[in-house]
This record gives structure tokens, C-alpha cells and sequence, in this order.
């Protein structure tokens, strides 16, 4: 086990030299095993330096990919054992080239694409893949999923998101997606995509501090024998409040860190969490609290109080996506 000052100290030298997650090719935790039968075929694309986790059962597949321009982003991909796809938000504008060759190559058909809150490195991929594109990037989408508050109230708070929502709305959802289904998101609906299947768990907080971030919704998925746990963005009053209307709920086996491992949830939220792998949807530079050309530790970001929870908390798996991962 590496030692507190490692893990403040190490940076993606960590995750390069297999700490995080050991390039996961062996055994470890969470009852890794390899696969019965055939496996999904991993699609022939340009990925960032892909690693593989034998975690699951029963087949199929859970994609965590990088940002392919090393900012912060969130983009899931749930290949359920029958083909059944889940997208949870997609990345950042620059990430929806990739994102768009990658839905294509597993088939060009999306059962659900859902969206934890209004941020642009979360919904932005999803606007530019399908930009300028009528047919909609090639991909098409069963239900877009969301529950965003009223942009009225977002804009007045954040103003400089403005540009970015008038994107989101008008040239997606009042445009190239207007006749995409969009799919209840009211909180404890259960929806099965194949043999998995995920749960809304809350509608979003309201606050006037971190407003944005602290109305994400976080779903639960059940895949291949594990509960996966998606955060978004939530801060700390959202996760308290998450923490008193869903008790015991909070527990998964794994989580996506909040806020891309800083400043987003408490430590009590992780603690009701338990989980047994971390996954940070954090950039290299966010991870060192580093900030241009400057030294680790040159930052103002909050990475190394999380690093210290997840050890405490006895975390036994970080995965640090500086890299794609496939969990199969």
C-alpha cells in the first residue's frame, strides 16, 4: 500500500507505473475474473493509451474515457452483455469527434444518453458531435435523459455559461435532437437497458452557491455484478442533502468522484458511499494541483483532500483517467 506522502506526492507517475489500478490486467479487487464466452468486440478506434479491468460478470462492458484534450470532462459508456447502451454525459465540445467516431464503431445507436447536470464538459460532446451534422453525427439516441433547473435562474447565476446553454437549447434541443425522446428523470425511476439497468436517485438541489453543480442528478447502475455510482458534479450542500434522502442508498461499489476528484462532495459523502474503487474523471494537471508549466502543488485545487479520503476510507482501486478504461 503507498504511503500518505505518495499519494500527495506522486502524481500520474502513480497511475503510469501502475499504482492506480495496476494496469489491470491481474487479479485484485472487487472478485476481478475473466469473461465466459465471447466478449463484445472492442471497437477499432483511436484510444488513449486503453487499459483493461477484468471486473465484471456475465458479460459486457463499462467504458471510462479520458478527455482527449487533458481538461476535465465526464464521459461514461455502459455496454450491457445484449448491446444495450448507456451514455452518462460524453466530455467536453473538443472530446465529441472521438465520441461520435466511438458511439458509431459499437454500432451508432445510443438507448439512453443521460445528462447528471448543465455544465459544458459534460453536455458539450454530445452538442458537437452532432454539429452541422443532420444526421445527427450518425448517432442516434433512444431517450436523451436530464433534468436541468430553469436557465433563466442558471444564466443569472452563472452568466458566463450563457453562450454555452444557448448551444445546448437551441441548436440541440430546439433543433438536431428536437424529435429525440426526452425521457422522465423524475427521481427513483428504474430503467432496464438489457440485463442492467440504472436509477434516477434525486431531482436536482437548489442552491445559489455552486447552483450549477449542486443540481446534478446522480443515477445508480447495476452492471455486470457491481453498483456503479455517478456523481456528476454535485458539491457539498447537494451531497448532504443526497446523504439525508437516501441513507444506506449511497452505498456502491463504485463511485466517479465528484467534481472530478475536488471540491464537490464532503467526506462524509464517500464514507456513506464505501466504495471499493474510485474512478477520477481528472486531468493530470488537476491531479498534481498544478497549475500551466508550474511545479505540483502550484495550484489552488483541492485533488490532495480527496486523495487523503480515499485512503482513509480504504479505497482499494484508484483508476485515474488519464487514460481510457475498459471494465469487462
Amino acid at each position: 500500500m503507498f504511503t500518505r506522502k505518495d499519494f500527495l506526492t506522486g502524481g500520474a507517475a502513480l497511475a503510469a507505473a501502475g499504482v492506480f489500478g495496476e494496469n489491470a490486467k491481474g487479479g485484485g479487487a472487487l472478485g476481478e475474473r475473466a469473461l465466459p464466452g465471447a466478449a463484445l468486440a472492442t471497437p477499432d478506434v483511436k484510444f488513449k493509451d486503453l487499459q483493461t479491468v477484468k471486473m465484471l460478470s456475465g458479460g459486457g462492458r463499462v467504458y471510462a474515457l479520458a478527455s482527449r484534450v487533458d481538461t476535465i470532462s465526464l464521459s461514461t459508456v455502459f455496454v450491457s452483455p445484449e448491446g444495450k447502451i448507456l451514455v452518462v454525459d460524453g466530455g467536453h465540445y473538443p472530446d465529441g469527434p472521438f465520441l461520435g467516431e466511438f458511439l458509431r464503431a459499437l454500432g451508432g445507436h445510443v438507448d439512453y444518453w443521460f445528462l447528471t447536470h448543465a455544465h459544458e464538459d459534460h453536455f458539450g460532446a454530445l452538442v458537437a458531435m452532432t454539429d452541422k451534422r443532420p444526421d445527427k453525427g450518425g448517432v442516434s439516441i433512444g431517450e436523451l435523459i436530464y433534468d436541468f433547473p430553469d436557465r433563466t435562474w442558471m444564466e443569472s447565476i452563472e452568466k458566463s455559461m450563457k453562450p454555452h446553454f444557448d448551444k445546448f437549447y437551441t441548436d440541440l434541443i430546439d433543433g438536431r435532437l428536437k424529435g429525440v425522446k426526452h425521457g422522465d428523470c423524475s427521481p427513483g425511476r428504474v430503467v432496464q437497458f438489457g440485463s442492467w439497468s440504472f436509477e434516477i436517485l434525486n431531482a436536482p438541489f437548489l442552491y445559489n452557491g455552486n447552483p450549477v453543480n449542486n443540481a446534478s442528478v446522480m443515477i445508480s447502475v447495476k452492471a455486470g455484478g457491481k453498483t456503479w455510482l455517478e456523481t456528476g458534479d454535485m458539491g457539498v450542500e447537494g451531497g448532504r442533502d443526497a446523504m439525508k434522502k437516501l441513507g444506506s442508498r449511497l452505498k456502491h461499489d463504485i463511485v466517479f468522484l465528484a467534481h472530478h476528484g475536488q471540491n464537490g462532495v464532503d467526506k462524509a459523502f464517500y464514507a456513506a458511499v464505501a466504495p471499493e474503487v474510485a474512478v477520477w474523471p481528472t486531468p493530470s494537471w488537476l491531479w498534481d494541483n498544478r497549475v500551466t508549466n508550474g511545479t505540483p502543488g502550484s495550484g489552488p485545487w483541492r485533488t490532495n483532500f480527496t486523495k487523503c479520503w480515499m485512503q482513509e476510507l480504504g479505497v482499494k482501486k484508484n483508476y485515474l483517467l488519464v487514460k481510457d478504461y475498459l471494465f469487462m
